[in-house]
């Protein structure tokens, strides 16, 4: 059953993250890395993304109710924009501290932050690869909780082998700002994924279209036999694998005994561009609105 791997997936990456969090911790206060403990920061991002999807793709697996007709599935969205946001929070406490650590510098125990920072490293690649594997239960789409529980995972490996760098270069050249450098550089990968979620579960919130052409889209539906026009076409999502769409077409005098014919080739040259629900009214009289609209 997909929701049983999935969150067996989520779950394993949820302890690994937790196991991360100790680790960096502990390595950060004792050896006095800022870029250690900011790498941490980071990972208790993950641990709310891991646990904010696990939640979500419970409630989202629901069955819809006479007051949630599409379901539950806007809960995955409601996720991904919390971790986004959680993640731009993040960044604010990295940056202040690495700005502190850059005007009052302090020695740092850089065998101890590699080898701890190397442990975290290989945990974090262990945990993105089966969020990753996770991802094949979802062939025709991006499960946008997986997605972005991944992005934190994957950018927090990155990070942890940033202060592998940054503890070797202070080694070699004993510049102790480059440990907070360090530290910057990590929030800037933060903020890059916080962006990028944000922008996704905002998206869908704001029900734009994810058909990046309506205009071609409308185009080919008006080459189906019997089909004027088409007009009050809007497509949206509901959650990052459910596209919907309502539109109005109008049929010719010669479609009137093909109505069912025209339907069914409308439906299926939306759902080859990845809509999976659609509502079709057809009209024999065209009364196009004073404000035609074709958008999502």
């Amino acid at each position: 059953m997909v929701s049983f791997s999935v969150r067996r997936a989520l779950a394993i990456g949820l302890f690994l993250s937790a196991l991360i969090l100790i680790i960096e911790l502990a390595g950060g206060f004792v050896f006095h890395s800022t870029a250690l403990v900011a790498d941490a920061l980071h990972v208790i991002t993950d641990l709310l993304a891991i646990s904010f999807s696990f939640v979500a793709l419970t409630i989202s697996a629901r069955p819809p109710s006479d007051s949630s007709t599409y379901g539950f599935h806007r809960f995955e969205v409601i996720a991904s924009l919390v971790n986004g946001l959680s993640l731009m929070g993040v960044v604010l406490i990295i940056m202040y501290e690495a700005i502190e650590r850059i005007l009052h510098p302090t020695i740092i125990g850089i065998p101890g932050t590699i080898a701890f920072a190397g442990v975290a490293l290989v945990l974090n690649l262990t945990a993105s690869k089966i969020l990753k594997n996770a991802q094949s239960n979802f062939p025709s789409h991006e499960d946008l909780n997986l997605k972005s529980s991944q992005m934190h995972i994957f950018g927090d490996a990155l990070a942890s082998m940033a202060v592998i760098v940054g503890a070797l270069l202070v080694y070699l050249t004993s510049l102790r700002f480059i440990d907070p450098l360090v530290a910057i550089f990590i929030g800037f990968i933060v903020l890059r994924s916080a962006v990028q979620i944000t922008m996704q579960g905002g998206a869908i919130i704001l029900e734009r279209s994810p058909i990046k052409d309506m205009q071609e889209l409308k185009q080919n539906l008006l080459e189906v036999k019997g089909v004027s026009d088409v007009h009050d076409f809007h497509a949206w999502r509901i959650c990052s694998h459910i596209t919907v769409a309502s539109m109005h077409a109008c049929i010719d005098s010669t479609s009137k005994e093909r109505t069912a014919e025209v339907r069914d080739a409308l439906q299926n040259r939306l759902a080859q561009r990845g809509v999976q629900h659609v509502t079709i009214q057809l009209e024999e009289v065209c009364c196009l609105p004073s404000h035609q609209h074709i958008d999502g």
